[in-house]
């Protein structure tokens, strides 16, 4: 896959290979490589690895990058992964990571050069770069002038013999001075016999003296931290800002909820009901749900079924099915949302431990109607109300009356909320709000965004949901089901 926005796959667990571009890179646990947009990856977990794909904005870096990923940053990074699901309200502003620290970023190398003429003199150059031009050519193309060695040199690379070794010095230079060598032991091993004549080479080339490399080398591990210099103080970058929420919303599956660092608290149908860390429910498809998540704390998505697979009752009490350590809940996570994080784990591991380990009103006709009924209008959001009776089976009367007693909200109000929460799904999902508003069958925009600012207390355009698509993109798979049915 081709990366639309710069990623972070660390590997929390086990090890894997991602191969980015023509590079194979083995990570083990606790690292991970940085890869700025426009690469093409690959990420193959190995049996029992975990991988969690970040989006992490580079800082100006290009290339690249590989660093550490300690124990004590998974919860960020779980964090930041939770964020790109789209499941919270992203118009508090969500805290977004970059790259932090390190070494200057590499110097881009010169041009290859391909022809069997001219490969030995850059393998000779690069690998002897005290050598002057007429020496190396003498040894790698015996027989060929100087005059007609850079005619053909400029003529394959577009760069002068002259500049192309004049880079591959600076190149060479840069990795030693980085090893921590001393600098004028290194300007003679590049072949430079003036020591000043070195530093004005390299600071040409990189910007910054040959002292100010070393120092900058020298500052530090390259890592991972808030975008947004009020995070360092703690608002919202390492869990102690203010509180998170859901918006209130109705979901065409059944979604269920893990709360894997600290608790949350969820109204579902008007019910109130608090999960401890460790604890999770499964929200019945079609049913009115918020949460409300304290700072410090972390609510995931766990995974979830199709209406159609079935009615699931009303939640009563939460499955205990462990926090963050729980691995195994971890890689349902992956599971379920993407196809780079883990390998040979089903995605329905997550919800079946929850439907087994939690307690739920017992499933009735209505709760089945309801459910086949979120999934209906999901799928088919510009149905009509007498349209969607018919293909239920049922009147409009009784359709009106299965919602209003399953959820307590008259028909139009749950329809409405069920559409905007695929609208603003659709929105994460890249979606201008013209198509949004055809595809719910308004037939004009005005209106959708009039029913969009009732629920969302914004307009689609001034709401500033961010395009989660280059994410999810990133990890190898749409969702199971669209975000529009979550």
């Amino acid at each position: 896959m081709r990366l639309g926005e710069p990623m972070l796959y660390a590997v929390l667990r086990g090890s894997a290979m991602v191969r980015v571009g023509d590079d194979a890179l083995d990570l083990h646990a606790d690292a991970g490589v940085w890869v700025p947009a426009g690469e093409t990856v690959a990420v193959t977990p190995q049996p029992g690895a975990i991988v969690l794909p970040i989006p992490v904005a580079g800082a100006g870096r290009t290339v690249t990058t590989r660093l550490g990923v300690p124990p004590h940053a998974h919860v960020a990074l779980l964090r930041a992964f939770t964020e790109a699901l789209g499941h919270l309200d992203g118009a508090q502003g969500a805290a977004r990571l970059e790259l932090r620290g390190g070494s200057p970023e590499p110097l881009a190398a010169p041009p290859a050069l391909r022809s069997p003429e001219l490969r030995p003199l850059a393998e000779l150059l690069t690998a002897h770069p005290e050598l002057g031009l007429q020496a190396a050519a003498a040894r790698a193309v015996p027989g060929w002038s100087v005059r007609t060695l850079q005619r053909r040199f400029l003529a394959e690379t577009g760069w002068t013999v002259a500049a192309w070794v004049r880079r591959q010095r600076v190149r060479i230079a840069a990795e030693l001075i980085t090893d921590g060598r001393d600098l004028e032991w290194v300007a003679h091993r590049v072949g430079y016999r003036s020591f000043p004549g070195f530093i004005r080479a390299f600071s040409e080339a990189t910007g910054m003296t040959p002292g100010q490399w070393r120092q900058k080398s020298a500052e530090g591990c390259m890592g991972v931290g808030p975008s947004r210099p009020e995070l360092e103080s703690g608002e919202g970058g390492d869990g102690h800002g203010a509180e998170r929420r859901t918006w209130a919303r109705v979901n065409g599956a059944h979604v269920a909820v893990w709360a894997a660092v600290g608790g949350a608290r969820l109204i579902i149908a008007g019910r109130a009901l608090t999960l401890a860390e460790g604890e999770a429910v499964i929200i019945p498809a079609g049913t009115p749900n918020e949460f409300r998540v304290p700072s410090g704390s972390l609510l995931v998505p766990l995974g979830f079924r199709s209406a159609l697979t079935g009615p699931i009752g009303a939640p009563l009490t939460a499955a205990h099915i462990g926090g963050l350590d729980s691995m195994r809940m971890l890689e349902a996570v992956l599971a379920s949302y993407t196809r780079v994080g883990v390998t040979d784990v089903d995605p329905d591991r997550g919800f079946a431990a929850v439907l087994a380990g939690s307690e739920r009103l017992p499933a009735t006709t209505g709760s089945e109607l309801l459910g086949r009924a979120a999934n209906l209008f999901v799928r088919e959001p510009e149905l009509s109300l007498a349209a969607a009776s018919e293909r239920l089976g049922l009147s409009e009367r009784e359709l009106c009356r299965v919602v209003g007693a399953h959820t307590g909200e008259q028909f139009a109000a749950w329809l409405r909320l069920l559409r905007m929460t695929r609208a603003r799904n659709q929105l994460g999902d890249g979606e201008t709000p013209s198509e949004i508003s055809r595809e719910l069958g308004y037939s004009h925009l005005p209106a959708f965004s009039r029913a969009f600012r009732a629920v969302h207390g914004a307009g689609p355009t001034g709401l500033g949901v961010p395009n989660l698509a280059p994410t999810r993109a990133a990890w190898g798979r749409e969702m199971r089901l669209p975000a529009s049915a979550l």
